[in-house]
């Protein structure tokens, strides 16, 4: 291996939306591997803005707010500035899932301080249980086809949980095509999934055939559990996968795997 480039030969391809594909590419390069962007998924304003409307009108009433993405904490100040509210009446409390959707809020103003080493909804609610008193309001901006694990677990706690779609997760099928190209000419070493949907997303556009065929020898490195698990119901083998779950944390998973 070369210590220098140590993906020097590899081809790996990126799933992730294209907004947030840059940086994974970024590092696969740096250290000499060959980045194949192929954004499967991408995000748009939900297709029903009611719910996220009425829980920003009522903002100030919520002791809570919980946040579990960067695209989440986008969406939600987007939409708080489209309909000319702030975040001046709001006297609760922030919490977020990840160093990454804890930055974006930074960035905005707003610090915060509970965030769980393991970066997923359960490991959140485990971490905030002392935290949270029942009776307490807490409104989840978040993604139309996000988990049930956090609404539920806060939920169990005695919260009252507002649960509101501020963004959709839509298929992006433009690259499928090339992609086949690729994997059938065998220039893939290893796909990369960030979230269950981008799994979901990559493989709708393969037949059962064309997984068995295309994926043959093909190594599969996942963000996490949640993710890894997306993929063995698929039918698939995960490879790789890192202790933290992020970006940095699969890349050093792919540094150290021995299994090309």
């Amino acid at each position: 291996m070369n210590a220098v480039r140590p993906l020097e030969g590899k081809r790996i391809v990126v799933t992730r939306a294209r907004e947030q594909a840059e940086e994974f590419i970024r590092k696969i390069e740096r250290l000499g591997g060959e980045a194949i962007a192929c954004p499967v998924i991408r995000f748009v304003p939900p297709s029903d803005p009611a719910p996220l409307d009425r829980a920003l009108r009522a903002l100030p009433s919520f002791d809570w707010l919980f946040f579990t993405s960067v695209n989440g904490v986008a969406f939600f100040f987007r939409r708080l500035a489209e309909l000319g509210y702030s975040m001046d009446d709001f006297n609760g409390q922030i919490a977020a899932v990840g160093k990454k959707t804890a930055a974006a809020l930074a960035d905005r103003g707003f610090f915060v301080p509970h965030i769980p080493g393991k970066f997923t909804a359960e490991h959140l609610v485990e971490i905030m249980k002392d935290k949270l008193e029942p009776g307490q309001k807490a409104l989840l901006p978040r993604a139309n086809i996000g988990r049930e694990v956090l609404p539920e677990g806060l939920r169990a706690l005695g919260l009252e949980v507002t649960d509101a779609p501020a963004y959709d997760t839509v298929r992006a099928e433009e690259n499928i095509a090339q992609m086949k190209r690729q994997l059938k000419q065998k220039k893939v070493d290893m796909v990369t999934f960030t979230s269950p949907s981008t799994v979901r997303h990559f493989l709708a556009g393969f037949s059962e055939q064309e997984r068995q065929e295309y994926l043959a020898g093909v190594h599969i490195g996942v963000i996490g559990p949640v993710t890894a698990k997306a993929v063995q119901d698929a039918g698939l083998s995960v490879h790789v996968m890192g202790d933290e779950y992020s970006i940095d944390g699969l890349l050093r998973a792919i540094l150290n795997y021995t299994g090309w």
